[in-house]
């Protein structure tokens, strides 16, 4: 397997293990509900990212702890399946930038080593880019399995030409 797709891999898990403690948890909806209603999230947002918050996440607080729920699983499984990886990573992408957009963003001082500003949501956004973008990242995954089957499928699983065999360097 190559070092791209245990990336892939690793990804997918971050992923899963977040959706699996939200789904130990049967509290979760009603205690994500409670902590946007006392505005936690919502003041700390980006001031651009707030009016989302306030006008469509708060609301409809319970179904959106249920989409982040069911989101994070269905991307954890896609990823390290790597069925359907590149909607995959562009979904991984969108919501880590999401959960850093709730969390004001990036700052200096707040990160995982200095200069302090690559927290954990940026760095799996980034990381994802770097999935939905590399053919290798799709190695030993059902997208390589499917498109040996339906070749014409290559391109838009694999980020490669139809018929283009991987070289072995």
């Amino acid at each position: 397997m190559s070092g791209m797709a245990w990336v892939r891999v690793l990804i997918g898990a971050v992923w899963l293990n977040g959706a699996i403690e939200k789904l130990l948890n049967p509290e979760f909806p009603r205690q994500f509900a409670a902590n946007l209603n006392a505005g936690g999230y919502v003041s700390q947002a980006l001031p651009w990212f707030q009016g989302f918050m306030r006008d469509t996440v708060v609301p409809n607080a319970e179904a959106a702890a249920q989409l982040a729920r069911f989101g994070e699983l269905a991307l954890g499984l896609a990823l390290v399946l790597g069925l359907l990886t590149n909607p995959a990573a562009l979904g991984s992408t969108l919501f880590s930038l999401a959960i850093l957009f709730s969390q004001g963003g990036i700052r200096i001082g707040t990160g995982l080593a200095e200069p302090e500003f690559l927290t954990i949501n940026l760095l799996v956004a980034l990381i994802s880019l770097v999935i939905l973008f590399s053919p290798a990242a799709k190695a030993l995954s059902l997208d390589a399995a499917l498109a040996r089957r339906r070749p014409r499928l290559a391109p838009l699983l694999l980020n490669r030409r139809a018929g283009r065999r991987r070289s072995r360097a």
